[in-house]
């Protein structure tokens, strides 16, 4: 990936938003135990979302891999004066900062920041309240398993 999450990171991230949409805490504690030298929960999360909401912004103005220095120059301004996607830019952030400070076992921090992940990658489908979270997660896990 490249943001800086891995692939198998990606993939603990969707799970813990999974558990946490679920209110499975027995996953989540599976999850929080991790390995060596994998990131905190919490901070993984919220590093996802971030991950999550940038590519639904490129989605949103219409970036493709297949465009030109100036096109991607368009978009990026486009971007940046849309309020939209500061206020995306500004939630993502304050999501890292609280997902670095929590405790790596702190199950209900890790739930609020999976849920508002959720409730922000919903909110920019075309029909957020109809917007079923398990399919949408699983399109993640595909976009993941793809180098998305």
């Amino acid at each position: 990936m490249t943001d800086g999450l891995t692939v198998d990171e990606a993939l603990r991230a969707l799970a813990a938003l999974e558990a946490a949409w679920k209110d499975d805490d027995e996953a989540l504690s599976a999850l929080a135990a991790g390995s060596t030298g994998e990131q905190p929960l919490p901070a993984l999360v919220a590093a996802y979302g971030e991950h999550a909401m940038d590519t639904l912004m490129a989605l949103a103005f219409g970036l493709r891999s297949s465009m030109s220095d100036e096109e991607i120059a368009e978009i990026s301004d486009a971007v940046s004066s849309n309020i939209g996607a500061r206020m995306s830019a500004l939630l993502t952030q304050t999501l890292k900062a609280w997902g670095t400070l929590a405790a790596p076992d702190d199950f209900g921090v890790t739930k609020i920041i999976a849920h508002t992940v959720i409730d922000a990658m919903r909110a920019v489908t075309e029909d957020p309240s109809r917007t079923e979270v398990l399919p949408l997660l699983a399109t993640f896990r595909s976009y993941a398993l793809n180098g998305v």
